[in-house]
C-alpha cells in the first residue's frame, strides 16, 4: 500500500510540474496555441465601404480602411468581444442583405429609417444624432423647404436613403444625381454641374478643414429634426447581445462623444 501511494504522489507530481510549466513538458508551440485559444474569439465581420462619407471611414490610396469613426468603434468592441476585425468592403446597396444573411455582423451609421426592413435587424442605443444639410453655393437661393428644390438637380450619395426628399425623387420634380462621394458632389457642385448637395454635419464641416473647393458654400439644415445615429446587428449572429452590450458600454463610457469631438470640424455652434 505504501509502494502505490509513493507511486501516486509521483504522478500528481509529474502533472503538477507539466501544469506549471507547458513549455518544458509539451514544447514552446504547445504553450502558444493554448494562449491563443484563451485569448481570442472569431473575428467580428463589419461591413466599412468608401460609400462611407469621411470623417466617419476614411481610406488611403491604397484603398485599405486606415482610420474614421467606424474603425475606431469597431476596433474598441471588437476588443470587448476579445476578437479581430474582418473589415468588409461592401457597398451601401448590398450592406442590407449581407446584414440579414449574417455574411457582415454589423454595419454603423445606419437608422432605422433608412433601411427597407428595419425589423429585420437588432439596433444598437442611439449613438449621436446628425444634422443633415442641404449645401448650396452663396451666389444661390436659400433652401428653407422642399418646393425650393424643386425641378433642381441635387448631389446625392450611391444606395443612399433620404426620407424627406424621397416622394419627390419618385415623382421627378427633384432630379437625383448619385455619385461615390461627397467630395465628389461638392466638386460638381462648384463646377456648377448641380445645384445643391445632400451632406451631413459631420461630413461637411471635416473636409471643409481639410479640402480647397473653387468657390464658397452655405450649408442651409434641412427642416426636419436631425436623426438619430445606430448601428445595426445582423440576428444571426450568435454573440449579437454581446456586440450590444459592448456598443452600450462605450456611449455610457463617453468614448462616443469623445471621438466625435476628435473628427469634428469647424462647425458652427
Amino acid at each position: 500500500m505504501r509502494i502505490l501511494q509513493a507511486l501516486r504522489g509521483g504522478v500528481y507530481s509529474i502533472i503538477r510540474c507539466c501544469l506549471l510549466l507547458v513549455p518544458a513538458c509539451f514544447g514552446q508551440a504547445g504553450a502558444e496555441g493554448i494562449k491563443t485559444l484563451n485569448v481570442l474569439s472569431p473575428p467580428l465581420k463589419a461591413a466599412v465601404s468608401d460609400t462611407n462619407a469621411v470623417p466617419f471611414a476614411i481610406f488611403s490610396r491604397s484603398g485599405q480602411l486606415s482610420g474614421g469613426m467606424a474603425k475606431d468603434i469597431l476596433d474598441l468592441v471588437a476588443h470587448e468581444l476579445r476578437s479581430p476585425v474582418q473589415y468588409l468592403d461592401i457597398p451601401r446597396a448590398r450592406l442590407e442583405p449581407w446584414l440579414v444573411a449574417g455574411e457582415a455582423e454589423v454595419g454603423c451609421f445606419l437608422n432605422p429609417d433608412w433601411v427597407s426592413q428595419p425589423q429585420r435587424f437588432d439596433w444598437t442605443d442611439t449613438l449621436f444624432f446628425s444634422r443633415q444639410l442641404i449645401i448650396r453655393r452663396r451666389d444661390s437661393a436659400a433652401i428653407r423647404g422642399l418646393a425650393d428644390l424643386y425641378y433642381k438637380r441635387v448631389g446625392t450619395t450611391f444606395g443612399f436613403i433620404y426620407p424627406e426628399l424621397q416622394q419627390a425623387f419618385t415623382e421627378r420634380l427633384i432630379v437625383r444625381d448619385d455619385a461615390h462621394s461627397l467630395q465628389s458632389n461638392l466638386k460638381r457642385l462648384a463646377q456648377r454641374r448641380l445645384d445643391a448637395v445632400m451632406a451631413v454635419d459631420l461630413s461637411y464641416f471635416y473636409l471643409l478643414d481639410r479640402e480647397q473647393f473653387d468657390t464658397e458654400f452655405v450649408a442651409d439644415p434641412i427642416w426636419s429634426s436631425p436623426p438619430g445615429v445606430f448601428c445595426a446587428v445582423s440576428q444571426q449572429s450568435p454573440r449579437r447581445q454581446a456586440i450590444l452590450r459592448a456598443f452600450s458600454r462605450l456611449k455610457a463610457q463617453g468614448v462616443i462623444e469623445q471621438l466625435l469631438q476628435k473628427y469634428k470640424g469647424n462647425a458652427p455652434g
